[in-house]
């Protein structure tokens, strides 16, 4: 109600659950900020709607609830529409889902100037905002049903959960935590893995600690609606009674494991045992009925005690070359035996009457679509693809016309671009044309070849926007949860441009750094601009044995060489430091002025990577002139300097993954960082 001093306004919540309180709360929180306080929502949670919205009330509601346009919607499951209608504080905001019902709330508050800048604490630029003359219409329905990331890298559940809270609010649907327990990513941080600074000798978490982290972030994933996926490639030894990345269940696994369960696992040279010292990489003898059986049981036990899971994928090992060499198996290809598991999953649930949904993977030997079998019921099944584009190309298709390889077991390598995205087409065609999510991983460790942000962000854009052309439904990143500094651009423009493939990249970016940096955003964008281009990401793709990303080319201006012994590379590197002795008093400056909080976290962090910048430019430059003997030279004082500083900026910058992939660049044995 308008008047004197304080204003009030309510907000109606049309169904009471926990994430329609959420939305609720949160709309109230924006609300509260964007006026400095001076209008007072009250919440009003209420099982029957109104029959008219009375002025300075907001209505949060499905789309069916308010009798609005539905007509294209045909899996409100997974399809998110926003349908926005509000007038001075007046109207409606409506999904197609409680999750959607969410992201209205974030979309009507971003068109009152808030900017979601990063997860965590400081990470919304919240300006002062006259709410009551201001209106805001929009329907939306998301381009890509499937939007979203997977846990990777060296993470806290801090972060985790931060991300979670995150995603709806940059356009993002759905989270997946990998394995029972995501030990091996958790592991990295609470044991502080490759930083020699914060690391004790043999410091290993505990895994309890991680089951309880886990249960806490079921419920935060069911707090926000996001689709929650869960398991992948860390499941398959549960049954054994073994835990994937558990210390104590690995060193059993390879130590203690009976016969009777030594006959389950694959045949590979004439052995059955742990392949590459870890379950990790081990497959099993899928041609054996009781193997699979004792894999479906328990995946059918595991659907049943969590039925909160949205989608269960059910991957195999992580590894290429060690599938089983028995002569059962040699019977068929790997990914017939893999559909047969599959139909037999699907069997066991509809027995109980699961409608769970399951997740099967294109990934190395399955890339190569079976050549026998077919899924019986594709309606429950969706694909993943993991096939690893090249970023310096994206998803631009060439058809293949060439010949399809012999398949030869054990044999395998990474076919080309053309031929996996054949592949995807043969698979779609086999599973009844469902829906299928490529699985990226261009912000695992690509993203480390710009540490400027610019161009990464530019290749998201494109190839976001182009992923129909590859019969994708949507995109699941494998990726760091600690990537924004200097920005977070890139996983910005991914999110916003799966849900609205037409978003403008240039009104996006220049909201986002306003955002971020606030009055002189224009200087730091120029600057990052150039730092992108100095720092030459398309030559440091390519050459360098375990190269950052081995199948990148670098861009026609410069060849497909390497950046080592490179005089363009060379140039280009020592116009560095100079530009970021150029930008330090603008940093300086704003860290001395009265902006928001979240902008000073932003700068602070500029601060930071300008220093990792300027010291990676010396490896760069060594690199590029003298060769990788004299770059690797100049690695240990970039690494000193982010061992002693990650404590100051781990929100957002992931020192484990940096260093790993700057060491396979590199070529440098470095077994410490990962034990």
């Amino acid at each position: 109600m308008k008047g004197k001093g304080l204003l009030t306004m309510n907000i109606i919540t049309a169904q009471k659950s926990e994430t329609a309180e959420y939305s609720a709360y949160e709309l109230k929180k924006y609300i509260t900020e964007l006026s400095r306080g001076a209008i007072v929502p009250k919440l009003h949670f209420v099982d029957v709607l109104p029959e008219t919205i009375q002025e300075d009330c907001v209505v949060l509601a499905t789309l069916e609830e308010l009798s609005l346009d539905t007509s294209d919607l045909t899996d409100p499951f997974i399809e998110d529409i926003l349908d926005i209608n509000i007038e001075n504080l007046t109207g409606y905001i409506a999904g197609s889902n409680q999750r959607s019902i969410l992201m209205g709330v974030y979309k009507y508050c971003t068109s009152a100037g808030c900017r979601f800048i990063r997860p965590g604490e400081n990470g919304d630029y919240v300006p002062h905002a006259d709410l009551y003359h201001h209106s805001f219409q929009y329907r939306k329905k998301a381009d890509y049903p499937f939007r979203g990331q997977c846990v990777e890298g060296a993470v806290s559940y801090e972060h985790i959960r931060d991300t979670v809270y995150w995603l709806p609010k940059i356009g993002m649907n759905m989270y997946m935590i990998e394995g029972l327990v995501p030990y091996a990513y958790m592991n990295k941080w609470y044991s502080h893995i490759g930083n020699s600074i914060l690391r004790s000798a043999s410091q290993a978490a505990d895994y309890q600690m991680m089951e309880e982290y886990t249960d806490l972030l079921e419920k935060d994933i069911s707090k926000t609606g996001l689709q929650f996926h869960s398991l992948g490639h860390a499941w398959m030894f549960e049954p054994l009674g073994l835990h994937t990345g558990d210390p104590a269940g690995e060193e059993a696994a390879k130590n203690a494991l009976t016969e009777e369960q030594k006959r389950h696992l694959a045949l590979v040279k004439g052995k059955r045992g742990i392949m590459h010292n870890s379950t990790f990489f081990t497959h099993f003898c899928y041609s054996n009925p009781d193997t699979r059986k004792l894999l479906v049981d328990y995946m059918v036990d595991y659907i049943q005690k969590k039925p909160h899971v949205d989608f269960v994928h059910m991957w195999l090992a992580d590894s290429t070359n060690n599938h089983c060499e028995c002569e059962e198996c040699a019977k068929m290809h790997p990914s017939d035996y893999y559909v047969m598991m599959l139909n037999e999953l699907d069997d066991e649930l509809t027995k109980i009457g699961s409608e769970a949904r399951v997740v099967l993977i294109m990934y190395s030997e399955t890339q190569r679509p079976p050549q026998k079998l077919k899924l019986n019921h594709p309606k429950r099944f969706v694909l993943l693809s993991a096939i690893m584009v090249n970023y310096g190309k994206g998803y631009l298709i060439d058809e293949y016309t060439g010949e399809v390889p012999e398949f030869k077991r054990n044999q395998y390598y990474k076919p080309s671009n053309a031929l996996s995205f054949k592949w995807h087409k043969e698979w779609k065609k086999i599973c009844g044309n469902v829906h299928s999510i490529t699985f990226e991983y261009r912000f695992y460790k690509d993203m480390y070849c710009d540490l400027g942000h610019m161009q990464i962000s530019r290749e998201t854009y494109r190839d976001m926007k182009n992923l129909e052309n590859a019969a994708y439904q949507g995109c699941m990143n494998d990726q760091t949860h600690r990537m924004y500094m200097p920005t977070s651009l890139p996983i910005i423009a991914m999110g916003e441009t799966l849900f609205d493939k037409d978003v403008d990249y240039e009104k996006m970016t220049n909201e986002y750094f306003e955002g971020a940096f606030g009055p002189e955003w224009k200087a730091c964008r120029e600057y990052l601009e150039k730092l992108s281009e100095l720092l030459c990401p398309s030559n440091f793709r390519v050459g360098g044995g375990a190269g950052v990303q081995e199948t990148a080319l670098a861009t026609a201006e410069t060849g497909d060489i390497s950046w080592v012994n490179n005089p363009h590379v060379a140039a280009c590197a020592a116009k560095i430091p100079p530009l970021i002795d150029d930008f330090a008093s603008t940093i300086i400056r704003n860290l001395t002025s009265s902006i928001s909080l979240s902008q000073l976290t932003s700068w602070n962090y500029l601060r930071y990577h300008a220093e990792i910048c300027k010291l990676f430019s010396k490896i760069l430059l060594a690199g590029a002139r003298d060769g990788i003997d004299a770059a690797i030279e100049r690695y240990d004082n970039l690494k000193q300097y982010l061992c002693e500083h990650e404590l100051e900026f781990h929100n957002a910058f992931d020192v484990y993954l940096y260093l790993r992939a700057l060491v396979q660049k590199l070529n440098i044995p470095s077994p410490e960082l990962w034990k």
